[in-house]
């Protein structure tokens, strides 16, 4: 009885309370082809703000960094992966991409990003992409892992 009252919760309660996309570019980077695509993908226009900061080695990079505060923009971009990716989310195993603090975390492709596609960049696979965190609403007595399997399992 409990455990039913539960899902009917989590089903229209629960959700994803914040996200932030991050991405890192050099100076040689499209910044507005950049920008476009975090637009497409957040569903909102200038969603990047831009930081210029030397790296180790000395280059000048910039960062990308988008935050969605409000629960709505926020699940939506987390939508707009499209049942691909959710799928490849599900498969993958959601308990390695979600820490302690109930953040999902996700990495895209960026160069598929700039093309239109969105695709999860493979475990081992060194190419540049965009760093996402999704804020999990979680509570005591539920665990983020089942609240975000059955939160993607209804996007597909």
């Amino acid at each position: 009885m409990v455990s039913d009252y539960l899902s009917v919760l989590c089903r229209r309660y629960m959700g994803v309370l914040r996200a932030e996309w991050r991405v890192h570019t050099t100076a040689f980077d499209d910044l507005k082809l950049i920008g476009d695509s975090m637009d497409w993908l957040c569903k909102k226009e200038n969603c990047l703000e831009w930081s210029k900061e030397k790296s180790f080695h000395g280059p000048i990079m910039n960062t990308g960094l988008a935050k969605l505060n409000r629960k709505k923009v926020a699940l939506d971009c987390l939508k707009n992966l499209g049942s691909e990716v959710h799928r490849a989310l599900l498969a993958d195993g959601l308990e390695k991409r979600i820490d302690g603090d109930k953040n999902l975390h996700i990495r895209i492709s960026l160069s598929k990003l700039v093309r239109g596609e969105i695709r999860l960049v493979t475990t081992g696979n060194i190419e540049t992409s965009v760093k996402g965190i999704f804020k999990i609403e979680s509570y005591p007595g539920s665990s983020p892992k089942d609240i975000a399997t059955k939160l993607i399992e209804g996007m597909i």
